[in-house]
């Protein structure tokens, strides 16, 4: 098939694993992959170095996969006005760059994070138009309502507007892909067809996340991380992680090092709260390129997932699961829903809900009394649940056989 693939994220943003190892993954699958997206800004909103905005850059992958670089307006702070301005601003730029450079695909896959992502591939002129595939990663409206950008009078005005956008973007797709059972449930009873609906979890390449390590000991040091049981938390430093509990709970747990690698808008606040709660045992690594980030994971006795508890992050599966499944490590998920499921239904890890303090204690607790042999067979469970279901060997045929169904 050929695929154009639109992605506001992509590759060297960081947190950009999941589009990255969908493109790469139909790629190798033998399917001809066009990639569409914008000039690389999250998590922070300014522009990575050695890029600037422009009306459009062609760049190709390393494998030779084409992307085509839209303008957008680079933002990512917690103001509802300018973050929808970042969202509309990609979905107008690519809307032109579409027309005009992209080849017509025979579908279009939308990764929908944001929802908005999906307008270019429905504004287009009739030459260019082709079936579309949803790839749901969030649920919309409840993405922007749940965060808290918007309340009051005015959300429920943009509530609605949202609402009724996502159900006519669904109601013309050739299918939609869910990355957790509790989506399809959701979907469904909002009134979407079953029957378009596929089990599209998300697949990531497990190749950074598997160095070469002889000696952990010896990667501490480099790393200046401390010795004893290490906890890892990779990836945004956002609202919606609740990381402030997290904190909170490792302050309680001294003997436990907890490493917060990345960064966000949250990162002052957490910062300001592990100083004010004397927490030494907790700390900020910033962010580090995806190309190093399997050996920080290496250097972890456990990854932590963490999500605050509503019902949109109950069916939320951030790509943080399958990374650290891969990385063969077991798993802390401060988290409630389908993620948690996951990590306890593999009997890899641990599940904590997001403001029970006790449960996220014993959790911490556990790990901490676990023996080291005990810790690698729970990471290898955690391994054989990722190859099953998680694995670039599983998840794009199952995605190409989903696509295939809108031709």
């Amino acid at each position: 098939m050929r695929i154009g693939f639109v992605t506001q994220w992509f590759p060297p943003e960081p947190g950009t694993v999941v589009p990255s190892a969908i493109a790469e993954g139909l790629h190798d699958a033998g399917h001809q992959v066009e990639v569409l997206t914008g000039f690389p800004n999250y998590p922070t909103g300014r522009l990575i170095d050695g890029y600037r905005v422009r009306p459009y850059l062609r760049e190709v992958t390393p494998s030779g996969i084409p992307v085509h670089r839209a303008p957008l307006w680079p933002n990512h702070d917690s103001r509802a006005v300018a973050r929808m301005a970042n969202y509309l601003s990609f979905a107008a730029g690519a809307s032109a760059v579409a027309r005009t450079r992209v080849p017509r695909p025979d579908v279009w896959l939308v990764y929908s994070s944001p929802a908005t992502a999906v307008l270019p591939v429905i504004r287009l002129l009739r030459r260019h138009r082709a079936p579309y595939f949803v790839l749901v990663q969030d649920l919309w409206p409840d993405s922007v309502t749940g965060s808290g950008f918007v309340g009051g009078v005015p959300g429920k005005v943009v509530e609605g507007a949202l609402a009724r956008f996502c159900d006519a973007t669904y109601r013309h797709a050739g299918g939609i892909g869910v990355i957790s059972p509790g989506m399809r449930h959701v979907l469904v009873e909002r009134g979407v067809p079953d029957r378009i609906i596929h089990d599209t979890p998300n697949w990531i390449s497990d190749d950074h996340l598997l160095p070469d390590i002889t000696s952990t000991a010896a990667l501490r040091r480099e790393l200046g991380l401390p010795l004893g049981r290490l906890w890892m938390y990779v990836g945004n430093l956002g609202e919606l992680q609740g990381l402030d509990t997290l904190v909170e709970g490792f302050a309680r747990r001294p003997a436990a090092q907890l490493i917060l690698v990345g960064d966000g808008v949250a990162r002052p606040r957490l910062e300001a709260l592990a100083a004010g709660l004397g927490a030494r045992n907790v700390r900020f690594a910033g962010s580090v390129p995806t190309s190093d980030v399997g050996r920080w994971v290496a250097a972890s006795d456990v990854q932590v997932v963490s999500l605050q508890d509503t019902p949109l992050l109950r069916v939320t599966m951030p790509s943080k699961v399958q990374g650290s499944l891969a990385a063969s490590r077991p798993v802390l998920v401060h988290a409630a829903g389908d993620a948690a499921s996951v990590v306890t239904d593999a009997r890899c890890g641990w599940a904590s809900t997001p403001g029970d303090a006790v449960a996220l204690e014993a959790a911490i607790e556990a790990g901490l009394r676990l023996g080291q042999q005990e810790l690698v067979a729970m990471g290898g469970r955690a391994r054989e649940r990722f190859l099953e279901h998680y694995s670039p060997q599983v998840g794009p045929q199952r995605l190409a056989r989903a696509l295939l169904t809108t031709l």
